[in-house]
């Protein structure tokens, strides 16, 4: 997807119309939701997603039982290496972002003394994951605010409000790596290095675990697992990793495995040794918490496909691109009167997701008269909801210097 070097000193070149070319997506539109709701497949994984549709169909039984463990296995390697994981066992397959997160809270060894803290950012479902595990166990759960005013939002400001809310009771801290709501990032290293050096005065048993809802981060930011220093990543695959419809993952350390149970059994080789009557393995992994049953098996075994097609273009040049639209489009609406900015203009304080209100105008009449104009966004499912764009790779700058305009002409 990239041609040669124009000179020495020219940066390779990524063809984007040529990526664009690779999504199906209605001409009649232009669209900037799919990437923060549920996206569009491009050709590869099309191709793959068709692939195994038709030998499923063709022989359904011989070829689930031939290929399943490699399928698998597949998938969990593209994922360690696109995350820098180094080990992929260590990652459990899931549905979505919202299953992993129940995964993780509902799975974790709770104790009535323990308390889980969060924040007041958080989506609806990351909050009701951590409310239902909290009250199985008997446990708590806090909420604090990261920020006063986002207007004047600091890296320092957030590591500080989640340092200062960590108790003596608690185990876990659950946050998002960008937030959905207003596009917000979160500095999760810094935060991750606050906490283990808060961690150095906690014996074994009550040292704090990170867990990072990463799904409007993951398939744009270029850090690693290990630089984001967290202990639980979580994230589904069909938001801007564009991957199959109903994938996800969770990446862990091998120590922060040892800290949960599965909720549901596992279809993987531990399956054989429980059916063999052979002791468990003595130590969790992510196969062990992949959810076991048949699940869209064509989908999720499409997944690597996914991964390859980011690689082929460049974990950099997505970072690049998509960074770019979205500071094209935010400056854009940040000199418009009419218009306020909800998400910062600092790349190192957002990724993908604008979000921004219309004097005058409530936020579902902004989502509808854009999309009388053929301009497709969304409106945040929050309790104070912004309307959202989200210009990722398939998206250009002539299409977001269309929708300013669109954005301009809406005045009350």
């Amino acid at each position: 997807m990239q041609t040669k070097e124009k000179d020495s000193t020219t940066r390779q070149q990524t063809d984007w119309a040529n990526v664009k070319a690779q999504f199906n997506l209605s001409k009649e539109y232009i669209h900037l939701a799919s990437s923060q709701f549920i996206a569009s497949h491009p050709k590869p994984v099309r191709k793959t997603i068709a692939r195994h549709r038709r030998a499923l169909n063709q022989n359904p039984v011989q070829y689930t039982e031939e290929y399943e463990d490699q399928f698998m296995q597949e998938a969990r390697e593209a994922a360690a290496r696109y995350l820098g994981h180094p080990e992929p066992n260590d990652i459990a397959l899931t549905d979505s972002t919202t299953m992993g997160l129940g995964t993780i809270y509902s799975g974790f060894k709770l104790q009535k003394h323990h308390e889980i803290l969060t924040t007041e950012h958080d989506h609806y479902s990351h909050h009701e994951a951590i409310r239902m595990a909290t009250h199985r166990a008997g446990a708590t759960f806090r909420r604090v605010p990261m920020y006063q005013k986002l207007q004047e939002v600091t890296q320092e400001e957030m590591v500080a409000a989640v340092v200062q809310g960590i108790s003596e009771q608690t185990r876990i801290v659950g946050i998002t790596w960008v937030h959905s709501s207003t596009g917000l990032k979160t500095p999760v290293p810094q935060i991750a290095q606050a906490i283990a050096r808060l961690n150095q005065h906690r014996d074994e048993e009550n040292k704090v675990l990170l867990l990072i809802d990463g799904v409007h981060g993951f398939g744009i930011e270029l850090e690693t697992f290990e630089e984001l220093g967290c202990d639980y990543f979580i994230s589904g695959c069909h938001k801007w990793l564009y991957g199959p419809r109903g994938t996800g993952l969770i990446a862990a350390t091998s120590a922060a495995w040892q800290h949960v149970l599965p909720l549901i059994p596992s279809f993987t080789d531990v399956m054989d040794r429980v059916i063999a009557e052979e002791n468990r393995p003595e130590r969790m992994d992510g196969k062990q918490m992949t959810p076991g049953g048949f699940h869209s098996l064509e989908n999720r075994w499409a997944l690597a496909s996914a991964f390859r097609f980011i690689e082929a273009i460049g974990k950099e040049q997505v970072y690049e691109r998509v960074h770019a639209l979205n500071r094209l489009c935010k400056e854009g609406m940040a000199a418009m009167p009419h218009v306020t900015l909800h998400t910062p203009l600092d790349d190192a304080l957002s990724a993908g997701i604008i979000a921004f209100e219309v004097e005058g105008m409530e936020t579902e009449d902004v989502v509808k008269r854009l999309l009388e104009k053929k301009i497709v966004c969304t409106a945040a499912p929050y309790l104070t909801s912004y309307a959202r764009f989200t210009p990722g790779i398939y998206n250009t700058p002539e299409e977001v210097t269309k929708v300013l305009e669109a954005v301009n002409s809406l005045k009350a």
